[in-house]
């Protein structure tokens, strides 16, 4: 007898909903890998704008200024507002590349090694802060060093390299 279109074994049910559940699971750890990166480059940047420009929020309210095609201005007043603003978009986009790695992780199992992890979250993260910044003439002496964004983008790929490490199997089991 051929079962009815749609209709399914209750066990291949049971299997569809728990690689289901899985993914949804790993793309969650992605968002929070995402913003704990988000939440450690931030604060690397507050520290570098607080301490050693004496300018609270200048590279927030600088990015922001850049990203509503504002150009970058010659003496960026901090913004709370911008900096929220750019605070958000960086966010999402950090969320964006955690669930991209972590997607990456589980669907193709690409990367089996942590350190080729950290490395692949570190690249993504230059490459898209520096064509961005590029663009936006955002580098520079008067506006954000390079070693101060590449230490950022080292520092929080090297925490959401660590958070998604976690999800690896242990490499004694390869």
């Amino acid at each position: 007898m051929i079962a009815p279109a749609g209709s399914h074994a209750p066990a291949e049910r049971r299997e569809t909903a728990r690689r289901e559940n899985a993914t949804a699971a790993f793309l969650l750890q992605g968002a929070f890998a995402g913003l704990f990166g988000a939440t450690l480059l931030a604060a690397w940047f507050l520290y570098v704008d607080l301490i050693l420009r004496d300018q609270p929020l200048f590279t927030p309210t600088l990015l922001a200024s850049a990203l509503l095609g504002r150009g970058v201005p010659a003496a960026p007043q901090a913004s709370t507002g911008l900096a929220l603003l750019y605070t958000l978009v960086h966010g999402l986009a950090f969320v964006g590349v955690g669930v991209g790695s972590a997607y990456l992780l589980h669907r193709f199992a690409v990367i089996r090694h942590r350190a080729l992890l950290i490395v692949l979250v570190f690249t993504v993260l230059c490459v898209g802060f520096f064509a961005f910044a590029v663009n936006v003439s955002a580098l520079g002496p008067e506006t954000i060093a390079i070693r101060d964004a590449l230490v950022g983008n080292a520092i929080a790929a090297l925490a959401m390299g660590a958070y998604l490490a976690r999800l690896l199997p242990p490499e004694d089991a390869e």
